[in-house]
């Protein structure tokens, strides 16, 4: 049986893709579109690793153990379309895959520099401040972010719960510096957002 070298897929907003270790046969390339990657643990506990956009790579690696006590998941947060190229297959795309990785991995990085805060009011500030260089749309001085994110998964991403990302984003509403719906966010004053981030809670 001929194994398919590449096929692609259409994500809608919130579907997911679940790979396990013996399902993890395929690297995906992201055509147009937005991602959250997360490590899903059997305790229910989500790490999430970064938010991959156009012309990122996911590629999935599991700790050399036959039964480890996690998956992978893959959610879209934006219309998505992907390509997924049969690991066998890989070595054609070698010298596109070597080079989309180096910036898929400055991805991982930033979310790491996300998860460092220990405030999570931080990590929501950070998180705002990342979205709105990577999908932000400048009008009249005011950024939109065009991307559904619900205060559920806006938990997942910053590893909070729903009430406190709520409370949070009322706090910041209130306080004029953004305007949240779960379609679109807008930044009121990212100067004062990003100073915002290092004020007492």
């Amino acid at each position: 049986m001929s194994l398919k070298i590449c096929q692609i897929y259409k994500l809608n907003i919130e579907d997911s893709l679940i790979i396990h270790i013996n399902s993890n046969t395929n690297l995906y390339l992201i055509l147009e579109g937005a991602l959250i990657i997360s490590k899903v643990f059997t305790n229910q506990e989500i790490l999430t690793l970064g938010i991959l956009t156009s012309q990122d790579i996911v590629s999935i690696y599991f700790d050399d153990i036959s039964l480890p006590n996690y998956f992978y998941q893959v959610q879209a947060i934006s219309e998505t379309y992907i390509v997924s190229i049969n690991i066998n297959h890989a070595k054609f795309f070698q010298e596109m895959i070597g080079i989309q990785y180096k910036k898929t991995w400055i991805k991982y990085q930033t979310m790491i520099e996300i998860l460092v805060h220990k405030n999570i009011k931080n990590r929501l500030v950070h998180l705002l401040l990342v979205l709105s260089e990577t999908f932000g749309i400048t009008n009249s001085k005011q950024i939109y972010i065009n991307l559904t994110l619900s205060y559920y998964t806006i938990a997942i991403i910053i590893g909070s719960n729903r009430n406190t990302i709520g409370q949070i984003i009322n706090n910041l509403q209130k306080k004029k510096l953004i305007v949240y719906n779960v379609n679109q966010i807008i930044i009121l004053n990212l100067i004062k957002l990003s100073s915002y981030k290092y004020k007492p809670s």
